[in-house]
């Protein structure tokens, strides 16, 4: 796609340790990038200092700096609004870009709001890295639950992200990039690309630094997860219907009336009820749509189970609620 100006927005703090070689890669992109925005929210060490010596040599790049800290959400929210490209590419500071990135993106998109790809893990510091290599799941019914996409790997028609009602209360918790991606999904607004297009550096002092070991797949992990839905379903769905209310609330804000939009809100829907009849109801919607909410496809017997037990399941995704009261 020739014509479209692209814009990419970066968000730093602390990022002096490896910021130079993410620039490197941003300003050696094969397709013409219209505006770099680097927003700053109050590094303490040489960001600043790095970004200002990027903007002289190029006066494409605008730097900000935020009045005290504002956090991940907040920061990439306000960056964002001062974008002025048809599409924003998301940017984090401490990754490394393939050069064609944007190129192959833009070749890519179409008329889709959201164009994303692979992101490889990598460390230097001894940090573990893990690999999902399975094509994720880029469904709205999925994407509610589990980020599936990386963030800093996004490109996003701007003129999309301008109609997301981003004063809802789900921007207060979670991140942005889950939300983007549950919006676009529900749009069926989403191209998966199916090529390495960032390499992440994993640290131990990163902002989203986590350890995955324990979300692979397998038989433990999977029964596992069961025993502890068995032990804290009750508890979790009372903490977690606010999280419930506000991904139904954006979807209903949402400009776009689609099938994947209705069957988002309906899925929240039965995820709030309680009883008997509700919980049968909500196994046969996770029946019917099991194709959506797992990765693997046709009629394996194993899916049927995996639906069937859902309705439950799922409040593993909310565990953090447990940790976050400990």
């Amino acid at each position: 796609m020739t014509g479209k100006r692209v814009s990419i927005v970066l968000c730093t703090y602390n990022g002096s340790r490896y910021l130079r070689e993410q620039m490197d890669t941003l300003v050696g992109q094969t397709y013409p990038v219209s505006e770099i925005i680097a927003q700053d929210d109050g590094s303490s060490d040489h960001t600043m200092d790095i970004l200002r010596e990027y903007a002289s040599r190029y006066p494409y790049i605008k730097v900000f700096t935020n009045d005290g800290e504002h956090g991940v959400n907040d920061n990439f929210f306000h960056a964002i609004r001062r974008a002025t490209g048809d599409y924003v590419a998301i940017c984090d500071q401490d990754d490394v870009w393939e050069k064609d990135k944007l190129a192959r993106q833009m070749a890519a998109v179409g008329r889709a709001v959201l164009c994303a790809g692979r992101s490889v893990p990598f460390s230097q510091d001894g940090s573990p890295v893990n690999q999902d290599s399975r094509t994720p799941n880029v469904t709205v019914l999925r994407m509610m639950y589990s980020a599936e996409i990386a963030g800093h790997t996004m490109l996003l028609r701007r003129d999309f992200l301008m109609s997301l009602p981003m004063d809802c209360g789900m921007y207060h918790h979670n991140y942005y990039d889950m939300i983007f991606s549950v919006a676009a999904a529900a749009c069926e607004g989403i191209v998966w690309l199916d090529d390495v297009l960032v390499h992440q550096r994993r640290y131990q002092d990163a902002t989203t630094f986590s350890s995955s070991c324990q979300q692979q797949p397998s038989v433990s992990n999977g029964w596992n997860m069961l025993k502890w839905c068995l032990s804290h379903y009750g508890e979790v769905h009372a903490l977690a219907l606010p999280y419930y209310n506000e991904w139904e609330e954006l979807l209903r804000l949402l400009p776009v009336d689609t099938k994947s939009r209705r069957d988002g809100i309906r899925m929240m829907q039965l995820q709030k009820g309680r009883g008997v009849v509700n919980f049968l109801r909500f196994q046969w919607f996770c029946l019917r749509h099991r194709t959506e909410l797992f990765h693997t496809r046709g009629s394996d017997p194993f899916n049927l189970l995996r639906a069937l037990l859902y309705p439950l399941t799922s409040c593993y995704y909310r565990r953090d609620l447990i940790k976050d009261r400990k």
